[in-house]
């Protein structure tokens, strides 16, 4: 049998030795059966008799040898072979002598330097001082990575040179605390936040999320001053024969659309009014640098000042400036003129989504309510239908659902799911899709730089300034340009609108608000709502704990995904289960609810 010294993983070790090929080695290490396959390179020893049976022996002479005199005795000539070097120390080159010697010099390398093959160059002075000096280092630098790793596996509280709570969100991953951190974490089996939570850095699971977030995207803070408002309102024309109505829920403040409705002889003209705060050339820089509303359960934090949102959003009574679209349609709903303006309208109405529903839905459509705008809004369902049927594609999910989350006064969640496709959301979805597909196809024909959302088959969606299809609604050109309260692609592309309409100077493909929207906007548009899935994940699991929930429904949505009844919240059950067709429903056993990593334990049960 023969045996070799190896180098694995920065540190030297005996194994026995199977093979030896031009390149590389077969080792087994000692009390191990598999074997390992190694560079020739790490390869420093071979040899017959079996270490084990002088390991100690071989340790106890490593300790005694004297370096300093090594290398005092090795000054004539720069460069020594181990046999050499060994028959220069003990006067002969035994086995056990020239192991302890290459082991006394290899680890650590302070006075000698291997240049392979068993030859070795003495090191000069300066260089043996750095060397001694960069070990120093690394020892402190190890003592101070134990001393913490034994604080925090011991779940003490150590003495942090950084905040613990810095490690959540882009950590500096070379730094000492960290990589204990994670050495530690491994250890213990636990998550980052788990180790924080047990050493009582975190106190309040929602807070510890709202604060990362904010740390992360507004570590400036996120309130912003409010700003002077500059419209010129007084120079654009006020349109005083519409009669303008807004659909939203009941907790929307940002209202940024509404409709009208004027009958022609042929027909009618079908208006879709949209909010203008671009007209605050100011705003532009804001908004692209915030990029969205973050949106979550019982919060918001807004693009925009409030005190310009409480300006122009389209809030009933109020005269304010839109950018209008007017289709003019005949009575089988098709679209004969285009025409898009600038002008001032009174907001007459602001219809509230959990008012309507209640009668103008599908099981009323053919009856006559007298409710308010029932005759505009099945006017208006009916054009949604046919903007439909013309694109070929359903606008709206049937099986989609909103979840609305409010906080009682005793505390308690409350989450309201709403099903989405009735009617209301087919006649908002429809005219939004096809304003901004109309405003998209504007912009391209008149060569004025938009920002389009563009789908191309098997591929995502994207953000550019080169206009093509959008094949998910398939409509020639689409951009966001509908709702420019809450998000910096609409108020940048409705600027562009308006200085088309206005015979004005348009912002250039280079400028700042236009070039930092396409390069930023999804990925922050992503994290934004990966952040507000997260905390409604958190109050979900709340509320079930809240409600004492342990069994629940769950709906097949697609192939093994199933949506939890009443929550937000959707699961892989690929591991317990085969797909079932969409709409199919199972009953699950949830348990062991974990709200810091917000997961728990499910099992299907029928």
């Amino acid at each position: 049998m023969n045996y070799a010294l190896i180098l694995d993983n920065n540190q030297y070790q005996f194994v026995k030795l199977i093979t030896t090929e031009k390149k590389h080695s077969v080792v087994q290490l000692f009390e191990q059966t598999t074997d390992k396959k190694i560079k020739n390179d790490n390869l420093m020893l071979s040899f017959t008799s079996d270490p084990r049976n002088f390991e100690p022996a071989l340790q106890q002479l490593r300790a005694e040898i004297d370096l300093p005199f090594l290398w005092e005795l090795a000054e004539e000539q720069a460069q020594w072979t181990l046999d050499n070097l060994t028959n220069l120390y003990f006067g002969s080159h035994e086995l056990i002598q020239k192991l302890a010697l290459f082991l006394a010099i290899s680890e650590p390398a302070i006075y000698f330097s291997s240049l392979g093959e068993q030859n070795f160059k003495r090191c000069g002075s300066e260089e043996i001082a750095m060397r001694q000096l960069q070990i120093q280092r690394q020892q402190e630098y190890q003592a101070k990575f134990d001393a913490l790793y034994e604080q925090l596996f011991n779940l003490q509280h150590p003495d942090w040179k950084i905040d613990p709570l810095n490690l959540i969100n882009k950590p500096d991953k070379n730094s000492l605390e960290y990589k204990v951190v994670s050495k530690v974490t491994k250890d213990l089996k636990l998550t980052l936040l788990e180790l924080l939570f047990k050493l009582g850095y975190i106190s309040s699971i929602e807070n510890l999320l709202v604060t990362s977030f904010h740390k992360q995207y507004f570590p400036h803070g996120s309130e912003l001053p409010a700003l002077e408002i500059n419209d010129h309102a007084s120079d654009i024309p006020f349109n005083q024969t519409l009669k303008v109505f807004s659909i939203d829920d009941a907790l929307t403040t940002e209202i940024d659309d509404a409709f009208s409705l004027q009958a022609t002889d042929t027909g009618w003209i079908v208006g879709v009014h949209i909010s203008a705060p671009s007209l605050n050339k100011e705003l532009l820089t804001l908004a692209s640098e915030r990029l969205s509303t973050v949106y979550y359960p019982g919060h918001k934090i807004t693009m925009l000042p409030e005190n310009v949102i409480a300006h122009y959003s389209l809030d009933q009574g109020k005269q304010l400036p839109v950018v209008s679209i007017y289709f003019t349609i005949d009575h089988e709903f098709n679209i004969s003129h285009t025409e898009s303006k600038l002008e001032q309208v009174l907001v007459s109405d602001n219809l509230r989504t959990e008012n309507l529903e209640q009668l103008f839905n599908v099981e009323n459509m053919a009856q006559d309510h007298d409710y308010p705008y029932e005759a505009e809004l099945k006017l208006l369902h009916q054009f949604a239908l046919k903007l439909e049927e013309g694109r070929g594609k359903a606008s709206v999910n049937q099986l989609s659902v909103d979840y609305n989350f409010s906080f009682a006064e005793d505390g308690k969640v409350v989450i309201k799911p709403r099903l989405r496709g009735n009617p209301i959301d087919k006649l908002v979805s429809e005219l939004m899709i096809h304003a901004n597909g109309s405003w998209g196809r504007m912009l391209t024909n008149a060569f004025v730089p938009a920002i389009y959302r563009v789908k191309q088959p098997m591929q995502p969606v994207t953000m550019t300034l080169t206009p093509n299809s959008h094949t998910g609604l398939n409509v020639d050109y689409y951009t966001w340009a509908t709702s420019p309260l809450r998000r910096a692609v609409d108020l940048v592309n409705q600027a562009q609108i308006i200085s088309l309409i206005t015979k004005q100077k348009p912002l250039s493909a280079t400028d700042f608000a236009v070039a930092n929207v396409v390069e930023n906007f999804d990925e922050t548009y992503s994290a934004y709502l990966k952040f507000q899935d997260s905390i409604e994940r958190y109050w979900s699991l709340r509320y079930l704990e809240q409600e004492n929930i342990h069994q629940i429904k769950a709906t097949f949505t697609y192939r093994n995904n199933v949506q939890l009844d009443g929550v937000p919240i959707t699961l892989d059950v690929s591991t317990q289960t085969k797909a079932q067709p969409q709409g199919s429903e199972i009953m699950l056993t949830i348990d062991n609810l974990n709200f810091l990593n917000q997961t728990f334990e499910f099992k299907i049960i029928t």
